[in-house]
C-alpha cells in the first residue's frame, strides 16, 4: 500500500502568530503535503471530509486514498515545534554538574576538559545519538547546536542530527586565544577547519536554507577569539551566507574580560560588529548585562537574543530583561544552554523565563521601595503611589507570550520565521501532538480542574486557553506524543 500524500489533522490546533496572541482553533483542520513537508491549508470548524478539504486547499480533486486523517482526541492538541536557540551538544556529558560555580570557573573545571575529549571520534559516534534523541523527545524540532573545535566530531554531530530527522544549525566552535593548551587551535587552523566543516556538511550548497542541517559560524565568545579569528569568521559568514552564533554579556567577569581584550571598542557588542559578525541572522546568547550601547547596536543590526534563564540562574550570571528587548524591537527566543542549564527542555526554559521575569519585577519593585523610603523626610510629604505608578517593568510574561518565545520568537531569532514557528498555510510542518491525558500525566484532568471544566461545553476556546497555560507550566516530555519535522514523524510514544 502506498504512502498517503496528504495528512489532515482534525481537532484542537493552537499557535501564537504574534506576541501575546494565543490562537485556538478548537475544532480545526490542518492539511500537510508530505512530499513538500509544508502546510497546505488550515480551517476552523470544518465538517467537510478530509479529501474534500485537501481538494479545496490545492485546487484540484484528490482521491481519498491519498489522504490520511489524524483525529486528535479531546485531550490532544496540535502546536508548532519547540525551538532551542542555544545549546551545546558535547556538554550533555556533564549535565547537572558544577552549578555551584560561576561561569569562568565552570568553563575551566568542566567545559574545556570534557569538550576536549571529542577529539575521539568514537566518543562522538556513541554519545551524540543519545543526546540528540533526548532533545527530540523533549519536542525540539529546530535547535542551534555548538559542537567542539574538532571537525570530525562536528561532522558526526551533523550526521546524527540529520539521521534523527531534526532541523538544526550546527557550529564548529572556534577558540584561538586564552584557551587551555590541550583545547585550542591557531587562528589559521580555526578558520581552515571551519571552512572544511562548512563544505563537508553542505558541499557546494552552504547557503541552501531548505537543508535540514546547516552550518553556523561559531566563535565561542570574545575572550577566546583573536581579532584576526573574529574577522576571518565574519568573512566566512558573508562568503557562504551563513548565520552566526555566540555569547554576549553573560556574566560580569566575562564582560570585563572581553572588554579588556579589545579596549578600543565602544562596547562588547561593538567587538562582534567590527568583525562583521552582526546582522539579522546573528544569535547572541544570554545578554544579561547589556548597557545602552549594546542594546542599541543589537537593535540596529537586527541581532536576535537567545534567552537562557536556567543557565543564568544555575551559574549565578543574572537575569536578562526580556521586556527590555521586546520594547526595543529585538527578536527574542529561548535556549536551554546545556550544560550551563541543567534541563534540555524548552518547557523548562519557558518556566524559568517566567521566574526570571517575575524575580526581576520583584527585585526592582523592592529597590524602588527602599529608595523611596530612604528619601522620606516627613511622612506627610510622601506620595505612596509614586512607586506603584512606575509600570515600566510591571508586566509578567504570560503563557501566550512564553509560547511565542518558544516557537515563533525562536524562529525569528533563527531567521526562519517566514518558514517556521506558527501553523500557517505555506509554512514547513514542524509540529507536535500534545496529549494532556497520558498515563501519569503531570497535567491534571480537565474534569477535575474546575476552572477548565466550567468552560468545556459553553466555551471550548476558553477551556483550551486554560489548558494551554497548564501545558506551559505543568507538562513534560510524557505529554509530547508525536514530533514532526518537515511533515515527517521523527518521534512518537
Amino acid at each position: 500500500m502506498s504512502q498517503p500524500t496528504y495528512l489532515v489533522f482534525r481537532g484542537c490546533i493552537i499557535d501564537t502568530p504574534a506576541l501575546g496572541t494565543l490562537r485556538v482553533r478548537a475544532n480545526g483542520a490542518l492539511g500537510v503535503n508530505q512530499l513538500s513537508g509544508r502546510i497546505i491549508g488550515v480551517a476552523d470548524q470544518e465538517t467537510a471530509t478530509s479529501a474534500d478539504l485537501v481538494s479545496m486547499w490545492i485546487g484540484q480533486a484528490v482521491d481519498s486514498s491519498k489522504v490520511e486523517t489524524v483525529e486528535l482526541s479531546a485531550d490532544q492538541f496540535l502546536m508548532p515545534g519547540l525551538i532551542d536557540t542555544h545549546t551545546h551538544a558535547p556538554q550533555f556529558t556533564f549535565l547537572g554538574l558544577g552549578h555551584d560555580l560561576p561561569l569562568m570557573d565552570w568553563l575551566e573545571k568542566y567545559t574545556f576538559r570534557h569538550e576536549s575529549q571529542f577529539k575521539d571520534a568514537a566518543l562522538a559516534s556513541s554519545f551524540y545519538k543519545t543526546a540528540i534523541a533526548r532533545v527530540v523527545r523533549n519536542g525540539v524540532t529546530f535547535a542551534a547546536y555548538y559542537g567542539t573545535i574538532h571537525v570530525e566530531a562536528n561532522c558526526i554531530l551533523a550526521d546524527t542530527i540529520r539521521n534523527a530527522g531534526q532541523r538544526a544549525f550546527v557550529g564548529k566552535v572556534c577558540m584561538d586565544v586564552n584557551s587551555p593548551s590541550y583545547y585550542s587551535e591557531t587562528t589559521e587552523e580555526s578558520l581552515q577547519r571551519t571552512e572544511e566543516f562548512i563544505h563537508t556538511v553542505m558541499g557546494d550548497n552552504a547557503g541552501d536554507e531548505s537543508a535540514l542541517v546547516r552550518p553556523i559560524i561559531t566563535p565561542r565568545f570574545v575572550p577566546t577569539c583573536s581579532a584576526e579569528c573574529l574577522q576571518g569568521l565574519g568573512q566566512l559568514a558573508q562568503k557562504y551566507n551563513l548565520p552566526v552564533q555566540s555569547h554576549l554579556c553573560e556574566n560580569p567577569d566575562e564582560v570585563a574580560f572581553a572588554k579588556s581584550c579589545f579596549p578600543k571598542q565602544k562596547s562588547y557588542s561593538d567587538i562582534y560588529h567590527m568583525a562583521g559578525l552582526y546582522g539579522p541572522r546573528t544569535i547572541m546568547a544570554h545578554c544579561v548585562h547589556m548597557d545602552d550601547d549594546d542594546i542599541e547596536l543589537v537593535r540596529q543590526c537586527g541581532v536576535g537574543v537567545s534567552h537562557c534563564p536556567n543557565s543564568n540562574f544555575s551559574l549565578s550570571s543574572g537575569m536578562a530583561d526580556v521586556r527590555r528587548f521586546i520594547e526595543h524591537g529585538i527578536p527574542v527566543g529561548l535556549g536551554t544552554d546545556v550544560g550551563g542549564g541543567y534541563a534540555p527542555s524548552i518547557l523548562d526554559a519557558m518556566r524559568m523565563a517566567a521566574a526570571a521575569n517575575r524575580a526581576l519585577i520583584a527585585t526592582r519593585r523592592d529597590a524602588r521601595s527602599k529608595d523611596t523610603a530612604s528619601k522620606i523626610v516627613d511622612a506627610t510629604e510622601t506620595k505612596p503611589s509614586d512607586a506603584a505608578t512606575d509600570h515600566t517593568d510591571a508586566a509578567p510574561l504570560n503563557a501566550a507570550e512564553l509560547l511565542f518565545l518558544a516557537t515563533q520568537g525562536g524562529a525569528r531569532v533563527m531567521g526562519m520565521h517566514e518558514q517556521l514557528g506558527s501553523l500557517d498555510q505555506g509554512k514547513l510542518f514542524d509540529a507536535l501532538v500534545i496529549d494532556l491525558a497520558v498515563p501519569n500525566s503531570p497535567v491534571p484532568d480537565a474534569a477535575t480542574t474546575l476552572a477548565v471544566h466550567e468552560h468545556l461545553d459553553s466555551s471550548p476556546v476558553d477551556a483550551w486557553k486554560l489548558r494551554a497555560e497548564q501545558f506551559v507550566f505543568l507538562a513534560d516530555d510524557r505529554n509530547i506524543t508525536r514530533v514532526y519535522v518537515g511533515g515527517n514523524l521523527i518521534h512518537s510514544l
